[in-house]
């Protein structure tokens, strides 16, 4: 039986996901390792490892740090200092992959997760200051941190800074929760997936990420999921950290606007039933507002996204959508 982490003195473990960029992940997990105490632990989980596997050990072999792979049939943890890394065969999504992570440290004892993405940099603070604000806070379920962003617009790149996002009710897309308050405040806030630090108690509470989104839209479920059972959710502004957004599926491409539409479809199902029927109205008038102005290619968007949510096809998908951004 592996030790618990009160004998190790393990406080945190930190979910780091890959999927076909190891090079960055390394680059998160180098600065995670600089400012993170002994008492914290990094999982570097490698997704699609049947695919994956050789890029990742070529990256890590040029890694300014030490690692090991972890059998998948024990609890033990790595190492202080040490990169515990944990081979997912297939791809199982942000969620699914994840998962694994916290469901091992849950298994080992440890009383507190960070689930970062690979394209993050922790630029201010670290996991020892959620933990004293969990502490000090029992009755929030999840916390974020300040994330730092470049954004396009019409007038050309802002930095943004937010916390989390919230869902609205108009059309149930997402906007940015860019204070404490409005974190706190919005009732459809949700703490971001990007930086999302919990107890694992609470995580097997609500059975940890929903993982059938595969892709977007697991975030604002397991806050709803965390408010359901009554707990609220904060950030941390001590937090600082600088997000490149969007690495895994390109920001803007075809398959990131399919998952975010067809999980879009699930989540009001799932959370806001009432609103189906308004939202199908909307929706028609969307595809029109599109014929209108040939924009042929987000009408296959729209349509095969709606067909599969109608079919109930959750998971990944089997259809050939391209990662690259349009132009």
């Amino acid at each position: 039986m592996a030790p618990s982490s009160d004998e190790t003195g393990v406080k945190v473990g930190i979910c780091v996901l890959n999927y076909h960029h190891p090079h960055e992940t390394a680059h998160c997990v180098e600065i995670l390792l600089r400012k993170e105490p002994a008492t914290s632990r990094i999982l570097w989980i490698e997704n699609d490892s049947e695919a994956t596997e050789a890029g990742m050990r070529a990256a890590l072999a040029q890694a300014p740090f030490p690692w090991v792979v972890l059998d998948p049939e024990e609890s033990e943890l790595p190492a202080p200092g040490v990169v515990g890394v944990l081979l997912s065969p297939k791809n199982l999504g942000y969620a699914g992959g994840n998962n694994l992570g916290l469901r091992r440290l849950h298994r080992a004892g440890v009383p507190y997760a960070w689930v970062l993405n690979n394209d993050t940099e922790l630029m201010e603070g670290c996991s020892e200051d959620l933990v004293a604000a969990a502490e000090a806070r029992p009755e929030v379920g999840a916390w974020g941190a300040a994330i730092h962003a470049v954004h396009r617009n019409a007038s050309g790149e802002i930095e943004r800074v937010y916390l989390g996002g919230i869902v609205s009710q108009r059309d149930f897309g997402i906007k940015l929760a860019e204070s404490l308050e409005a974190l706190e405040q919005e009732p459809f806030a949700y703490v971001s997936g990007c930086s999302l630090f919990s107890r694992l108690s609470t995580f097997a509470e609500v059975g940890f990420i929903p993982d059938d989104y595969f892709l977007y839209y697991e975030d604002p479920a397991f806050t709803y999921e965390l408010k359901k059972r009554g707990y609220a959710v904060s950030g941390l502004t001590s937090v600082r950290i600088y997000h490149l957004e969007s690495l895994a599926t390109g920001r803007r491409s075809p398959l990131m606007e399919y998952y975010n539409r067809r999980n879009r479809w699930v989540f009001i199902e799932r959370y806001h039933p009432e609103a189906l029927k308004g939202q199908k109205k909307r929706f028609w008038y969307t595809f029109q507002k599109y014929l209108f102005r040939l924009r042929l290619e987000r009408i296959h968007e729209e349509w095969i996204a709606y067909q599969d949510y109608r079919k109930g096809r959750l998971g990944p998908t089997v259809r050939n959508l391209s990662r690259s951004a349009r132009g």
